[in-house]
């Protein structure tokens, strides 16, 4: 299951039922909130808004989902808490066969202490010298 919103700033954001559900700090994670526009695009870093300059990867809801993989049995410190919230930065290479596979990535996301279900995807950031 798949619904599409719009956040303003951010682009085009995608709620979407795994396929099979990952174990992420101990909680079983089935829902994806993926901020598709934000990794494909970033932001524009004086504006902070959606960038509109050319598109830095191509990535799809179901390639994100691979990364979101790489994530199961894992258990990771938050670099950041706010709230209820807790934010995450990790290094992974691309598991996605294409010009990208292999290369490093910084994935940015959070989870929520209310929605333990969820993980919400921020952004997927280049992890090399360009």
């Amino acid at each position: 299951m798949t619904s599409k919103k719009m956040l303003k700033n951010r682009g085009k954001i995608e709620t979407v039922t795994l396929s099979k559900p990952i174990v992420f700090n101990g909680n079983r994670i089935s829902i994806a909130i993926i901020e598709i526009d934000h990794i494909n695009f970033g932001l524009d870093k004086k504006s902070k808004e959606l960038s509109e300059k050319k598109a830095r990867t191509n990535f799809t809801v179901k390639d994100i989902e691979k990364f979101l993989k790489l994530l199961d049995g894992e258990d990771i410190a938050a670099d950041d808490y706010k709230g209820k919230t807790s934010l995450f930065s990790i290094r992974m290479s691309c598991p996605v066969q294409g010009k990208f596979y292999g290369k490093e990535f910084i994935m940015i996301f959070d989870t929520h202490y209310d929605r333990t279900n969820e993980i919400h995807t921020i952004t997927l950031i280049p992890g090399w010298k360009k």
